[in-house]
């Protein structure tokens, strides 16, 4: 999922964050491909099979 130079700037603004050049950016983008690259991995994994962590819960006296 690569983002243009433009919407990296519009999501910026929005966010009140750094203002990068586009050769800043360009120098970023290796980065930033690799880490959405990886959010698409974890986003992929099946997990149906594990038992969430919200549902677990100690029991009293510290001993699980």
């Amino acid at each position: 999922m690569a983002l243009s130079n433009d919407t990296l700037k519009a999501m910026m603004r929005e966010l009140q964050g750094f203002h990068l050049s586009d050769e800043e950016l360009e120098r970023i983008r290796p980065e930033l491909d690799h880490y959405l690259a990886e959010v698409e991995n974890l986003r992929e994994l099946d997990l149906s099979h594990v038992l969430s962590a919200r549902l677990l819960r100690a029991k009293d006296g510290g001993q699980a």
